[in-house]
């Protein structure tokens, strides 16, 4: 699995709690410097406002509330992101989102550590 993470900053949005740990454990396994989980709107909001990260991932759907707030404060600040969610069909997803990478759940590990590398280094 081919990577650029040592060092990179990934702010992690998930609501589900075994998946956000994994992610996090994930990104601390590649030397990545995971920023959370959070598991809702208001914690990613917080640890975006602490931190400088270098890439996000952003579950959809948190718990009922979508998390389109953060992906515009996210984009405001130039932060790359991508999204995960159990869909992803271009109708779920605003027009402003229908280009953006989208892994659908359940994302392999190699999709994640490929879609994390390439924001991290600008490719995406």
């Amino acid at each position: 699995m081919q990577h650029n993470l040592p060092g990179k900053r990934v702010l992690i949005v998930e609501d589900n709690p075994l998946l956000a740990h994994d992610i996090k454990d994930l990104m601390e396994e590649l030397g990545a410097l995971p920023i959370g989980p959070a598991l809702d709107l208001q914690a990613g909001f917080s640890l975006l406002n602490d931190n400088e990260p270098d890439a996000a991932l952003l579950d959809v759907d948190l718990a009922g509330e979508l998390v389109w707030p953060l992906a515009e404060a996210l984009s405001a600040r130039r932060v790359p992101f991508a999204f995960i969610s159990a869909d992803c069909t271009q109708e779920y997803l605003p027009d402003r989102y229908r280009r953006m990478v989208c892994l659908e759940k359940p994302a392999t590990k190699e999709e994640i550590v490929g879609v994390i590398s390439e924001l991290a280094s600008g490719e995406c």
